[in-house]
């Protein structure tokens, strides 16, 4: 009988070893790994929220790949189609995430992220029988405001307006329109409305496009409603509407995000304080936020969500820009800057009764959408109370599609603020 060779115990162990060192040299050889964030800030602002993503990098050693882009929904839309997603993605379309998270998409939030992650910017919403969070807010605006220069008054003088934003042209107009109906009738009457239980041909909504159309054409003159048609949100020439002035125009109403536009300080008002008739004293105040959401489960994207919603994320990115332009967040984490403008934002998200996050941004994708449109077609003529009424009936039917389709709804959409709004 042949007997079985068996190698001397030392040469095994050598056998063994240099089989170890093999393998550990091929794990030093990997590639570390790589986190896909794809985003709608590209230019300067994506050169700044790439120092963050830097600092990232450098601190944990896991590489990133970011994308940035303004025709956000449908590169998003038609990665998630395909079967490939981003890591992370940050969108400010809440209906948006909603749907993905109802399609079971989207990855819980980290416990550490959820806690800190406040309404109305990110809303828990119930799934498969489950409470989750699904996203949070990294960076956060106010919009009920109207911006003047020292020394002119914001109830006087013609509006600067601009509706052109490539794809999602219309959004400055829907941004009036729901800053008025928040302030003429409240936050309650608001949610409602932006759930999709309020109809498009109520006495709130119609009334609200009606005031809208008579700051755009008083009188019938449609002059200011023709230059917003034929401008960009930000200026044709990329340097704001607001002039200091000549004979343009004297008050902008757009979100805290225009300061970065004027070199001098503008100086604000809120929405209620510069429109005759929205006078009231509840304190509410409509915001916006980009939001980043995890599209899949790995230790680099939840490590990188739970950076991005730190202190020290936030601290690199508002020292990455000038103090014009530093952005807010949903919870201070020091000094916002000397700038009036930064000082008046922070005292007052940080002193609002209720916050109410961007009806549109709120309501699923295809009313959003609809929503823009009917807006440019407003413009061409505000006094026209028949094309008004054909405008709202179109909507109105599109949100009972939706919701006959059962379309899933954000649950909530205002909230006392909580935390400490500011940027450092």
């Amino acid at each position: 009988m042949k007997r079985r060779f068996r190698p001397p115990r030392l040469l095994l162990s050598l056998c063994l070893l240099a089989g170890l060192a093999l393998s550990c040299a091929a794990c030093a050889e990997e590639p570390p790994p790589v986190v896909s964030v794809l985003g709608p800030w590209t230019g300067d602002e994506e050169r700044s929220f790439e120092t963050v993503l830097d600092q990232f990098e450098k601190k944990y050693g896991i590489a990133y790949d970011y994308q940035g882009t303004t025709s956000l929904r449908e590169t998003l839309l038609a990665q998630v189609e395909a079967g490939s997603p981003p890591d992370i993605a940050v969108l400010n379309s809440l209906g948006e995430l909603t749907e993905y998270a109802h399609q079971g998409v989207l990855v819980p939030l980290p416990e550490n992220v959820r806690e800190r992650s406040p309404e109305p910017w990110a809303p828990e919403l119930t799934v498969n029988g489950r409470k989750n969070a699904y996203w949070t807010p990294v960076k956060v605006d106010l919009k009920s405001v109207v911006w003047h220069y020292p020394g002119s008054s914001p109830r006087k003088g013609e509006w600067c307006a601009g509706v052109g934003s490539g794809a999602t042209s219309g959004w400055p107009g829907s941004d009036w329109i729901e800053d008025i109906l928040l302030q003429k009738w409240g936050p309650d009457v608001y949610e409602l409305w932006a759930t999709g239980e309020l109809s498009w041909n109520s006495d709130e909504v119609r009334t609200s496009w009606e005031t809208w159309g008579r700051l755009m054409a008083p009188g019938g003159d449609r002059s200011q409603a023709d230059a917003a048609l034929g401008n960009d949100f930000n200026g044709n020439d990329g340097k704001g509407l607001l002039k200091r002035s000549g004979d343009g125009c004297r008050r902008e109403h757009q979100g805290s995000f225009v300061r970065r536009l004027y070199d001098e300080d503008i100086t604000y008002v809120p929405t209620a304080r510069a429109v005759a008739g929205l006078g009231n004293d509840r304190g509410a105040y409509e915001v916006a936020g980009d939001m980043a959401a995890l599209f899949d489960d790995t230790s680099g994207a939840r490590a990188l969500i739970t950076f991005l919603t730190g202190d020290e994320a936030r601290a690199t990115w508002a020292q990455a820009v000038p103090e014009s332009n530093r952005p807010f967040f949903p919870v201070s984490v020091g000094s916002y800057g000397e700038t009036w403008a930064n000082r008046a934002v922070h005292d007052t998200l940080t002193g609002a009764k209720r916050l109410c996050a961007d009806a549109s941004d709120v309501m699923p994708p295809g009313v959003r959408g609809a929503f823009y449109r009917a807006v440019l077609e407003f413009l061409a003529d505000p006094g026209d109370e028949k094309l008004l009424k054909g405008l709202l009936a179109q909507l109105e039917d599109e949100r009972l599609r939706h919701a006959e389709l059962g379309t899933p709804r954000v649950p909530s959409v205002c909230a006392a603020p909580t935390g400490g709004t500011g940027t450092p």
